[in-house]
This record gives C-alpha cells, sequence and structure tokens, in this order.
C-alpha cells in the first residue's frame, strides 16, 4: 500500500543514489531515512523503474489531482491531514523496530487518528521494556509494554485509551482531555460521523457513559506511575458529545471556570420546524418570575418572554465557510437573529479563542457577566 519502497530495494532496481536524490523533486516523496513513496507515475525515462513499486494507483491519483488543482497549497486543513497522513505512513513503515518495540505517545496518536493541534514532527516514540536510546528517526524509552498494547494496523502501539491518556502528560491536560473525549465516542457512536449526523445521538447515550469510561480509562489509570490524581479528574469529565477537538477545549474550559452545568448538542425547535443545533447551551440564574423552575430545558419563546436566560455557544471552524460561502453565512446570521428573538444569548469563539482560558474567559464574562454567579468547584488542573 502507498507504494512503499526501501532504500535497498531502490538500490536493487538499479537507481543510484544521486537519482534517488534527483527522483525526490518528481516523483518520490521521502517518509524517513531510508523509506519512500512513489507518488506519481512518471514519464522521465530515468525514472521508469519506480514504476515497479506501485501497488497504490489510489495513491498516484491523489497526488495527481492536488497537483492539479493546487488545493493543497491553499488549504491548511487539507494540508494538515496530508502531514498527519504521511506521519502515519513513516511510523507504519519504518524498518528497523526492535523485537519488544510498542509505539506510543504522539507516534501511537497518529497511528489512532487522535486529533491533536499544533504538533511538530519529531522521531517515532516507541516504549521498550529492555532498550532505551534516541536517534533522528526514533526515541526509545524503557517502560514495560505488555498491559496496555494492540496490535494497529500492523504495527504493535498503545491501545488508544492509553494512549490518550499518555498525551496528558505529553502535550498537557487540555490536549489529553479532547484525545480521551475522541476515544471514548468513536467506542460507543463509531467513527463514520456522517453516519452519526444522519441518525443522530441515541436517547440512552448518556447513560452509557460511566460504564464506558471505566471499560476505557480504568485499567491504563490504575496503571500510570505518576500524574493519575490528574487524569482520574479529567475522566469523570469526558463525554462524547464533543464533534471536533475545539468542542472539547470549549468543554474543559467551561469546567476549569466553574460552570459544570452545561448541555452540548442541543437542537432547538421554531415551533414545529427544527431551527439549529447548538454546540453548547448554559442556563442562567432564574429570575424570581421564571415558569421552568424545575430546570427543564424550555420550549421556544417568542420576543420578551420572561424566564431565566439561556446562553448559547458556538465553536466555529473557518472550513465550513470555506466550503458554504456566503450562504452559510447568511444562514447562520438568520439563526443567530431567530435565537436572539427567542430569549438566547448567543456567543461565538474562534478556534483560537477556546486555546486559552484568559481569552475565553474574558470573552464569555463580558458578553454574559450573569454566568460569574453559577461559577462553583473551577476545575484545577
Amino acid at each position: 500500500m502507498f507504494n512503499i519502497a526501501y532504500y535497498q530495494d531502490l538500490r536493487a532496481a538499479g537507481a543510484s543514489s544521486a537519482l534517488i536524490r534527483e527522483s525526490l523533486e518528481c516523483c518520490l516523496l521521502k517518509l524517513g531515512r531510508g523509506v519512500y513513496s512513489v507518488i506519481r507515475r512518471c514519464v522521465n525515462p530515468r525514472h521508469l523503474m519506480y514504476a515497479q513499486f506501485i501497488d497504490d494507483d489510489e495513491w498516484i491519483r491523489y497526488h495527481e489531482e492536488q497537483a492539479e488543482r493546487g488545493q493543497q497549497a491553499r488549504d491548511p486543513a487539507l494540508q494538515a491531514r496530508y502531514r498527519e497522513h504521511l506521519n502515519r505512513l513513516r511510523i507504519l513503515s519504518y524498518p528497523s523496530y526492535r523485537s519488544g518495540d510498542a509505539v506510543w505517545g504522539i507516534s501511537a496518536a497518529y497511528l489512532h487518528r487522535i486529533r491533536m493541534f499544533d504538533v511538530p514532527r519529531g522521531p517515532i516514540t516507541v516504549i521498550n521494556p529492555r532498550d532505551s536510546s534516541r536517534t533522528a528517526e526514533i526515541e526509545r524509552r524503557r517502560r514495560p509494554t505488555c498491559d496496555d498494547v494492540e496490535m494497529h494496523e500492523g504495527a504493535v502501539t498503545t491501545t488508544a485509551a492509553r494512549t490518550a491518556v499518555d498525551l496528558i502528560s505529553l502535550l498537557g491536560p487540555a490536549a489529553g482531555f479532547a484525545a480521551m473525549e475522541q476515544v471514548l465516542r468513536r467506542h460507543l457512536l463509531g467513527d463514520d460521523e456522517d453516519l452519526i449526523f444522519r441518525l443522530g445521538y441515541p436517547p440512552q447515550l448518556m447513560d452509557d457513559v460511566p460504564g464506558a469510561v471505566d471499560e476505557l480509562f480504568a485499567g491504563p489509570l490504575s496503571r500510570m506511575t505518576r500524574g493519575s490524581v490528574r487524569a482520574k479528574k479529567l475522566a469523570k469529565l469526558v463525554s462524547p458529545l464533543s464533534e471536533s477537538y475545539a468542542e472539547s477545549r470549549t468543554s474543559l474550559l467551561l469546567h476549569q471556570l466553574g460552570l459544570h452545568e452545561f448541555v452540548q448538542q442541543v437542537t432547538v425547535f421554531d415551533g414545529r420546524k427544527q431551527l439549529t443545533r447548538l454546540d453548547f447551551l448554559l442556563k442562567g440564574p432564574s429570575r424570581p418570575d421564571s415558569a421552568d423552575g424545575d430546570g427543564s430545558l424550555p420550549a421556544a419563546r417568542g420576543p420578551g418572554a420572561r424566564g431565566e436566560p439561556r446562553v448559547a455557544l458556538y465553536v466555529d471552524g473557518t472550513q465550513k465557510y470555506a466550503d458554504g460561502g456566503f450562504d452559510t453565512m447568511n444562514k447562520e446570521s438568520r439563526q443567530h437573529n431567530r435565537l436572539l428573538a427567542m430569549g438566547y444569548k448567543v456567543i461565538r469563539f474562534k478556534f483560537n479563542e477556546v486555546m486559552s482560558l484568559f481569552t475565553f474567559r474574558q470573552k464569555l464574562f463580558s458578553q454574559a457577566p450573569e454566568l460569574k454567579q453559577l461559577c462553583d468547584r473551577h476545575l484545577l488542573l
């Protein structure tokens, strides 16, 4: 798959070191030391020998189409996904794993397709019960591997749950929390996001969360040698309802601010018509004349309706606007105005605004100061 070719195989096919270097500007892609991928059928007679390594025509078509459209150079999201895929290939095709090696940490997160943010490329990270060493290509850490490892895509790696827990210490609690939510979501709902969107969430989903969290994380947490207290705090708060890395960060920020009583993925109806789905809904402090004292979600209301204020949060990505253009922006503008008329206060956060607790807190409380009195039991990490 992916037309992998090793240096020794290229030399055996007649390619000199100089020709291999020359081909990197044309039809070969270097994944790591001594590991290459053939990315196009080259018309250069000197490069025809590479055709024998092509076993994945789809990989060839992908690069040809990207070159024709020029998309990858313009679209940061496409670039990020492509880099992640190349990292997976680099890890899976590394030729010099030792007996006992198990991919872990950031490298394991790539294999499990756990979304991370702004992680620089580094050496492949593995654990080994006997060896500890580091080169430019691979970093080994001595650690027992028997309890939390599995075979994944042909490579021995830490389980997805253990990988998520390990990211807490490697990348910080926010990144680890987002990873744990992704693992929980896939465990309960699968990884077909289009299907999840079409079918919606099962009504009993949140009832299944405690058992799933225990099944996934209890073992790895019990085997942690450091940081288990912080990790256990995070495990109690994870939810399968975060649909993006940014939403997971937002969820954690709300807990850090002491705003634990929020609901995710709330569908709002305008009469019998579905108006929108909110990423987060926070209910403000009840007024003396509130008609919803039982805490249930109030029905849609018209302008001037009395009752407790409701604060709706959206966490925006830029890609949907690039895809949908003005139609998407106009639709969301109409939804925004209707939500205001129904008694909601609407706050939209950009991706960079949920990367900082200070920035998030400043914007949230400047636009919804009534939420300050609801803060209780701040999550300390």
